[in-house]
């Protein structure tokens, strides 16, 4: 799904102007959203396969949570759990919003509807 819409971002990146970064940002801004939101679902299929151990000697193994705890909440999240179920995830989401925004030119799009409200409204800026 995210290769897909990656793709029809890109796609739509012809119909922008500007800059490079202009033209291409909501591109990269979704690149990057598809790695950071996929992160920690990586890290779980590197860990269901051994190649990143859930506990290593210097402590940055793949576990998400802390091994002295019992539980499995927020409150026992290790650095890595931390790292990839929350800052990476949420920041992968994050991006992924605005580059959809930036993509569909919704900046725009609410310009052109303040202006069309001030025009049915008449030139006032005021209602009665």
């Amino acid at each position: 799904m995210m290769l897909g819409l990656t793709a029809y971002i890109a796609y739509h990146a012809r119909t922008r102007y500007g800059t490079h970064f202009q033209k291409y940002g909501p591109t990269y801004m979704t690149i990057l959203s598809t790695l950071l939101i996929m992160a920690d679902l990586t890290r779980h299929i590197l860990e269901d396969l051994d190649v990143w151990p859930e506990r290593l000697s210097n402590g940055w193994g793949s576990g998400e949570y802390q091994e002295s705890c019992k539980t499995e909440d927020m409150d026992c999240l290790s650095t890595v759990g931390i790292l990839f179920t929350i800052v990476f995830t949420y920041s992968g989401f994050i991006l992924l919003a605005v580059a959809t925004l930036w993509n569909a030119n919704i900046c725009e799009k609410l310009k052109d509807m303040k202006a069309e409200w001030r025009r049915l409204r008449g030139t006032g800026g005021s209602v009665p």
